[in-house]
């Protein structure tokens, strides 16, 4: 039987996962499947689990920030700011959640921060200003 390779990057690391006959994952549209010999494919999935089945009936589960999937031939290729890899589905769908409010909380923080420097420039540019009027 044919299989497809799955290779899994992000800005650390990556990863390689052989012997896999199904591929399922989402992307704006949905839930989508890939088979060995699928038609060449790119696509933006979202933030969530992907499951890979190998052949010998084992399920390999991945969860990923969001990212692009592509499939060209028998090899595909997810590309994520982070993934994680496990065994059982409700633990890393529980990561997953962490993992995605410490971005979020991050990403808030970094705005914040923003904000007040942009705030201190402007203040300091209408002293600068106001200083040369006189």
């Amino acid at each position: 039987m044919k299989a497809l390779t799955v290779s899994l990057l992000d800005g650390h690391r990556e990863r390689r996962i052989d012997g896999v006959v199904s591929v399922v994952a989402a992307d704006h549209s949905g839930q989508f499947g890939i088979l060995p010999r699928h038609e060449p494919l790119v696509t933006a999935i979202d933030a969530g689990l992907i499951r890979c089945r190998r052949a010998d009936g084992s399920t390999r589960h991945l969860a990923c920030t969001g990212g692009v999937f592509s499939c060209r031939g028998d090899e595909v290729q997810i590309v994520s700011a982070r993934f994680l890899m496990g065994e059982r589905e409700d633990e890393l769908s529980a990561q997953l959640e962490q993992l995605l409010d410490e971005e979020q909380a991050e990403h808030q923080t970094s705005r914040q921060s923003r904000t007040e420097v942009e705030r201190a420039l402007l203040k300091r540019l209408r002293e600068w200003s106001e200083a040369g009027r006189k």
